[in-house]
């Protein structure tokens, strides 16, 4: 399997809904998760070609020949991932004179040294050079818009949460692929998503980006779906039910709720079958394969959810 890092460089604020069942206008997510990914491809293939080459795209992210990561923030050529979801070792006391540092690091710089750091924060209980780890990527803010439905109503307003990234910040993903063609179509695609926008509200002129690919760290290189002692998980995702007990066996994770609903032009807007995936940065001992889950069917063709991990290798 070859890698690909791309970064979605954002010329408009980005508008996604947290999908945790908060009201979505009023709350939003810094970062696009792995089904988000795999929707928007999907609809822009559906104004782009036929059905025929939609499902061929679903059959190739089926049979692993096409794997999508989340997206995590970067700056500049840093890339950072989620904090591993991994508790302190037995008999460790917490740091408490730092807890509120703590609390606010989400991120750690995908670098060897800060993973090698935090296994020795499991260890001791002690955090490492706390401050440099709470960087803001983003401004959250909340924008007041109108909505005119016809010449006889009044314009009705309404709030529209979005985030703002900072100067030289964006978010970037990981795409596993075999096929040079493969990738480089789903690269298209991408450029293409970001002159429409992706993520909620687009119509408004939110979630516009410019593409950019990136250069494979040695980090990435030596690490992706390769287990040191533990798999950290990068795509939002869920096991098959006969995978579940195996995956789940001496693991430690977050869970997350997917629902939403669907936007075909084929078809009306549709609600999606809610669904509670295991989180990115999750820790698991056992890989496994996911699913591309069938969540609905909107009377002209079913609604598909990616759910097909990606896994880095950690030592905790």
């Amino acid at each position: 399997m070859n890698y690909c890092i791309y970064k979605l460089n954002f010329t408009s604020p980005l508008h996604c809904g947290r999908g945790d069942g908060a009201v979505s206008l009023t709350n939003t997510a810094m970062t696009l998760r792995a089904d988000t990914i795999f929707s928007a491809l999907c609809n822009e293939l559906a104004c782009m070609s036929d059905k025929k080459e939609i499902k061929e795209f679903i059959s190739l992210c089926q049979d692993k020949k096409l794997l999508f990561s989340d997206t995590f923030p970067f700056h500049g050529d840093d890339f950072y991932l989620p904090v591993p979801v991994f508790p302190l070792a037995d008999r460790v006391e917490f740091d408490v004179k730092n807890r509120k540092a703590i609390k606010k690091i989400k991120w750690l710089p995908a670098a060897d040294e800060y993973f090698r750091a935090f296994s020795e924060y499991i260890q001791s209980g002690i955090m490492f050079d706390c401050n440099s780890l709470t960087k803001e990527f983003a401004k959250f803010r909340t924008d007041v818009k109108a909505c005119v439905r016809n010449a006889e109503e009044d314009t009705k307003p309404f709030e529209v949460s979005v985030c703002e990234f900072e100067e030289n910040c964006g978010l970037y993903g990981i795409i596993g692929y075999e096929s040079d063609k493969d990738i480089n179509n789903v690269l298209a695609l991408l450029a293409s998503i970001g002159i429409s926008g992706i993520g909620g509200q687009v119509s408004r002129g939110f979630g516009k980006f410019t593409l950019e690919v990136a250069e494979n760290t040695d980090f990435f290189q030596t690490r992706l779906d390769k287990k040191i002692n533990s798999y950290m998980l990068l795509t939002s995702s869920l096991p098959k039910t006969e995978e579940m007990e195996k995956a789940l066996t001496n693991a430690y994770y977050n869970l997350i709720r997917r629902g939403g609903f669907s936007f075909s032009p084929y078809a009306d807007t549709f609600k999606k079958q809610t669904q509670y995936y295991l989180s990115s940065g999750s820790v698991l001992k056992n890989a496994f394969s996911g699913d591309i889950y069938t969540v609905g069917e909107n009377g002209r063709h079913d609604i598909y959810r990616y759910s097909k991990p990606i896994f880095l290798g950690v030592e905790l």
